[in-house]
């Protein structure tokens, strides 16, 4: 489907609610024309989505800059997004303007701020493109950014479960290759997540476009971090021990786990660290490493699991140094002697083809066809919205995963669930 980026990150913990395709009309000769007629025939004016009686926006036809709101994309639970067009060359937008009440946040429209200038510095492919920021005129704040057309990395996820080696392996290699663009600039991104990782379509495959940097922290600063209560507890599952522990010292290393904590669940289809609440997921961060994929699919090379488990170590200096060492680990490990911007910049069928070919330590090539889907598991523990997992099959203890926490370990935890809250306790107090 068509959505513009950053439709989830606006959505907070919640899902963004899709606009359903209605009819547009032009503002001048009032002709009406179905939803994909985005200029006028008669006049070349563009056309606007016609207004729902029951829920007017007062800002759809309005001009924002230099761009004119023609259509709603999406709502969420921060704001709405809008397909915008430039009002001379007519190029097309997304355009994320925040609700009234959150746009009263210092911190929400101090992110959306840092979003804008942080993207604007970066110029690179693999990060969305954000071309505006402003004032609505009405008290609120938008954001002017490229319109892509795909899907979030989460939504894929819901939708497959576990990705193809092909398609897991591209994303990993684009993912990793923009994250080493931005620390280059001293960026840390802080809230990598699936709903983060845009993917474009393209005759090649998916191309990898990395959303919201309004958490983004310099590696050198030493100011406070524009973290919002509701995003730090409303999607901790790619958090690093360090962000868990509320430790200061937050570096790269906290992007490369969490990106190898991505790899993992599109390699098995589930969450690396589940629990049934921010407590849970913070301890099992701190506490427990996750099993190894292979345990979960049938076919992954050990080398593979070495390659991701070690991106999920505690200890950040155990760590890859860098996304793009994480990336070449990961690509070694599936028998693959390129480096990842040549696997990145191959074609899905063609990346396959490599894959089907390589010798990884493993009883059978992990490029081999994948098995019949069995039925979906019936495990119950707690998950995030997820799809169950329906390429694989998984027992209900598989051997190797991690005893439940020692007294010790829960009390390492509980330790840091209060310094996390704490921390946050006194930003909002002291903001």
């Amino acid at each position: 489907g068509v959505a513009a980026p950053g439709i989830t990150e606006l959505a907070g913990a919640g899902k963004a609610a899709t606009i359903a395709p209605v009819a547009r009309q032009c503002p001048r000769c009032a002709t009406v024309y179905g939803d994909d007629m985005f200029f006028c025939g008669h006049d070349g004016a563009i056309t606007v989505q016609e207004q729902d009686p029951s829920d007017f926006d007062r800002r759809l036809g309005t001009q924002l800059g230099d761009y004119v709101l023609a259509a709603r994309v999406a709502d969420g639970a921060m704001g709405r997004v809008y397909e915008g067009r430039h009002v001379e060359s007519k190029q097309r937008v997304a355009v994320k303007v925040l609700h009234d009440e959150i746009a009263r946040d210092q911190v929400a429209v101090e992110r959306f701020k840092r979003e804008h200038e942080t993207a604007a510095e970066m110029d690179h492919p693999g990060i969305v493109k954000v071309i505006d920021f402003g004032e609505t005129g009405d008290g609120s704040w938008f954001l002017t950014m490229e319109y892509l057309e795909g899907e979030e990395l989460s939504r894929a996820l819901e939708k497959s479960g576990p990705m193809p080696v092909a398609r897991l392996v591209r994303i990993l290699c684009q993912l990793c290759e923009a994250l080493d663009h931005a620390h280059s600039y001293g960026f840390v991104h802080r809230d990598l997540k699936p709903d983060n990782v845009f993917l474009a379509r393209s005759e090649q495959g998916d191309e990898v476009k990395v959303l919201d940097f309004g958490s983004v922290k310099l590696q050198m600063e030493t100011g406070a971090k524009l973290t919002a209560f509701g995003t730090t507890l409303g999607s901790p599952y790619y958090m690093s021990p360090e962000q868990a522990m509320g430790k200061l010292d937050v570096d790269q290393r906290t992007d490369v786990f969490a990106a190898a904590a991505i790899a993992w669940e599109m390699a098995t289809g589930k969450v690396a660290f589940e629990g049934a609440n921010v407590g849970q997921i913070l301890m099992k961060i701190v506490n427990e490493d996750p099993a190894p994929p292979g345990q979960l699919r049938p076919g992954v090379p050990a080398s593979f699991d070495d390659a991701v488990l070690r991106g999920v170590k505690k200890d950040k200096t155990q760590r890859p140094s860098s996304a793009g060492e994480l990336a070449r680990e990961v690509v070694k490990s599936l028998g693959l002697s390129a480096d990842p911007k040549a696997v990145a910049a191959l074609s899905q069928d063609e990346l396959a083809e490599q894959l089907n070919s390589a010798t990884p330590p493993a009883a059978q090539p992990f490029g081999a066809p994948e098995a019949a889907s069995p039925a979906p598991s019936t495990d119950a523990s707690p998950q995030r919205d997820r799809a169950t997992v329906r390429t694989m099959s998984s027992p209900e203890e598989p051997a190797g995963i991690p005893p439940a926490p020692s007294k010790a370990g829960i009390v390492i935890a509980a330790v840091a669930v209060l310094a996390l809250v704490g921390g946050l306790i006194a930003f909002f107090v002291l903001k």
